[in-house]
């Protein structure tokens, strides 16, 4: 009987135990319980925090996608716009080369056309004086004419005064003779 007292006991410790045991892990499932309760409350809190954080950065990516659209959108139109302008500068430098080439062949023309006039007003000048030297020279010729002219008409009448007075004297000889007869 013995046996059955010390087995008694023994299922009445283990009994105890048993409840001790299971106390302490009801007590430990409650405190685990707790801690996984305020757990999942704070984790289901940080959750509702970072699904806003993620629907704010979902919102910022979204601004930020449509800035860079913006942004590509007018680099894109400032791209053809500077090929545009690189296109009309290319022209105008172009078009002055253009310019520059006429300027020098219009500089170049007026510059022959320049020197052939003043050719020909040097070549005119050089005639006109070759002619104004001949016309001084047939004036002086002329003028020579006439002095001889005048000097031969001096003689002339000079000769024809000697031979007026010549005949005169020969008509009045003859008249005397006349008049003596």
């Amino acid at each position: 009987m013995a046996d059955n007292s010390d087995n008694s006991l023994e299922i009445k410790i283990m009994s105890e135990l048993n409840n001790e045991y299971a106390q302490c892990m009801m007590a430990q499932s409650k405190r685990t319980e707790d801690i996984l309760s305020k757990q999942i409350k704070k984790l289901s809190t940080d959750n509702s925090v970072l699904l806003k954080e993620l629907d704010v950065m979902h919102s910022a990516m979204s601004d930020l996608h449509k800035r860079y659209d913006r942004a590509r959108g007018i680099i894109n139109q400032m791209k053809k716009r500077e090929d545009t302008l690189e296109e009309e500068i290319r022209q105008c430098q172009e078009e002055l080369r253009n310019s520059e080439e006429n300027c020098r062949y219009i500089s170049k023309t007026c510059d022959d056309k320049l020197d052939e006039a003043n050719n020909r007003i040097e070549m005119i000048r050089i005639d006109t004086e070759k002619e104004r030297i001949m016309m001084e020279a047939s004036i002086k010729r002329l003028e020579l004419e006439v002095k001889s002219w005048h000097s031969k008409f001096l003689d002339k009448e000079s000769s024809e005064k000697e031979l007026i007075a010549i005949c005169d004297s020969l008509m009045g000889v003859k008249e005397q003779e006349m008049a003596e007869q």
